[in-house]
């Protein structure tokens, strides 16, 4: 599942709405703080929106920091799968007035150097990935309906499935989501990019809602059922993306550490083996202050 030259791939389509509104509230809250009432309003038009905020301590305008792009939903119909012959389960998920609001308002609290294309559509293979070249994020129909046979073999509530297929298939928006922001605001990544990615899409899914850290958690549990999917086949060591067990407990770690009392379970229970838990909080803390600092500037 690891698409062509140009694309930045994910083995990982959502409840969309959920995913942007939690984004938004990272960004506007900068990893829960609260905006500064300082800051300037957006201009209106793009061209021309270089005023840099007023807060006296903000780093000076860069290109990467003038708004200049939006965000901009597209959509294909899905088809029909051998799955789902109604099309039922993956058109319910797309509320296409409260994800139009919801873009809206990530366009307005956010400064982006170019548009940014996020694209719900069908694929050839099971697949979602950002285009480097066209700024784009493609979420394939085909990634939420192997999510849904990954999780049927162990999940049977109807219910149950549906909140765990749109929490996995969040993750993966946000992770895409994650690359395109590094690639347009030039972000400095030290390390894997897509370890980076997968940092971005945990923490924002856990910033503001339980909702988003159940979300993250099956986020995690599909990178382990990916693992055991897979494990007939030889191991790729020298890919970019980490081998899907250790992005497992990195995000597990990722989560745990944000909030050890309640997630004490994921060690109890043996998810979490106790010598990488005992460092997850400070680690944690590392990642959330290092993401702060990153995404500050681009404020509005």
């Amino acid at each position: 599942m690891i698409s062509g030259k140009k694309k930045r791939s994910s083995r990982f389509r959502a409840l969309v709405l959920w995913c942007l509104l939690i984004l938004t509230a990272l960004l506007s809250g900068a990893c829960g703080g609260e905006k500064s009432g300082n800051a300037a309003p957006a201009n209106e038009e793009k061209p021309n929106a270089a005023a840099p905020p007023q807060n006296s301590d903000a780093p000076p305008p860069t290109e990467n920091t003038i708004d200049r792009g939006d965000f901009k939903l597209r959509y294909q119909e899905p088809k029909k799968t051998r799955r789902d012959n109604n099309q039922s389960s993956l058109v319910s998920i797309v509320d296409k007035q409260a994800l139009e609001g919801v873009i809206a308002s990530l366009n307005q609290r956010l400064s982006l150097p170019v548009d940014i294309d996020i694209s719900f559509e069908n694929c050839d293979a099971p697949d979602a990935f950002y285009d480097l070249e066209s700024h784009s994020v493609s979420i394939c129909y085909q990634l939420i309906d192997e999510f849904r046979s990954m999780f049927r073999r162990d999940i049977k509530d109807p219910e149950e499935l549906k909140n765990a297929v749109r929490g996995a298939t969040v993750s993966v928006l946000f992770h895409e989501l994650g690359h395109a922001l590094i690639d347009v605001w030039k972000l400095p990544v030290t390390g894997k990019e897509e370890d980076a990615a997968d940092q971005l899409s945990t923490l924002a899914l856990m910033s503001r809602s339980e909702k988003g850290e159940e979300m993250a958690l099956h986020g995690a549990v599909i990178f382990m059922l990916s693992a055991e999917v897979n494990q007939k086949y030889e191991k790729i060591y020298w890919d970019e993306h980490s081998l899907d067990e250790q992005r497992f407990y990195d995000t597990v770690c990722l989560i745990y550490g944000q909030h050890p009392d309640k997630y004490a379970y994921l060690v109890e229970n043996g998810t979490l083996p106790e010598p990488r838990a005992e460092l997850c909080p400070e680690e944690s803390a590392r990642i959330n202050r290092a993401w702060q600092t990153l995404l500050t500037p681009y404020l509005k």
